[in-house]
């Protein structure tokens, strides 16, 4: 195989493998943690409507747990070799789950696979057949959801994962940690339904070469808005 060949497919493997670190790290203890905020959009055509009073259901109720996902690797290797790799939901973008009267939490009969878009670039001076490469494509990720609802607060265990993902580039390979399923990441969440809008999340903040927000808003199902990304608050 031609040496530029496996240079590329070494820096997807290389970028790819990064990004799954980090992401498996973002609920560690140095991941900020920030609290999401829905912006005014949330709040309905008229100044004067107020959000639904809501609590732990007294009957089998479905909710919807819209999320916003952002990740970014940005490294400079150094002698112009650069590599960025953004990831970001597709609205519209939810999972669903049924709280029944005792509390409890389950997902049976509902979907939580879901589309997550990439983009990125990576730099190559030397190389003359691809100086820039480009990656872009839709990995698929799916969610497993447990957890329990009391006295109007709902906890939730949330594994996202990725399911076989390869990383395309323009240079024509493509690369991957093989097929299965890879942490995208695991988070317990916790949501106060007598907050106007329950939401919770985890920020890792820029300034490094990782930086990545995840943030979520849980609401009954029945309940049909216009959802706009959600807004860490600074």
């Amino acid at each position: 195989m031609d040496s530029k060949v496996i240079f590329k497919k070494f820096v997807s493997l290389t970028v790819l493998g990064s990004f799954f670190i980090l992401v498996m790290s973002a609920c560690s203890p140095s991941g900020q943690q920030a609290t999401p905020t829905p912006t005014e959009a949330f709040r309905g055509d008229s100044e004067d409507e107020e959000p639904p009073q809501l609590s732990c259901p007294t009957e089998k109720t479905l909710f919807n747990l819209w999320f916003s996902h952002l990740a970014v690797l940005d490294i400079d290797a150094g002698d112009g070799e650069t590599f960025y790799l953004k990831e970001e939901n597709i609205p519209p973008s939810y999972f669903q789950l049924w709280i029944d009267p005792s509390g409890e939490i389950s997902t049976e009969h509902t979907i939580n696979e879901t589309k997550i878009g990439y983009h990125g670039t990576a730099n190559h001076p030397n190389d003359d057949d691809c100086p820039v490469q480009t990656f872009d494509g839709i990995w698929e990720m799916k969610a497993t959801i447990s957890g329990d609802c009391e006295e109007s607060i709902v906890i939730l265990q949330i594994k996202e994962e990725w399911i076989d993902p390869e990383l395309h580039s323009d240079c024509g390979d493509a690369a991957g940690p093989g097929p299965g399923l890879y942490s995208a990441p695991e988070l317990e969440l916790i949501f106060n339904l007598r907050d106007d809008y329950p939401a919770d999340g985890i920020t890792i903040p820029e300034g490094g070469p990782f930086h990545a927000s995840y943030d979520y808003y849980l609401y009954p199902a029945e309940f049909e808005f216009e959802i706009p990304p959600l807004v860490p608050k600074q």
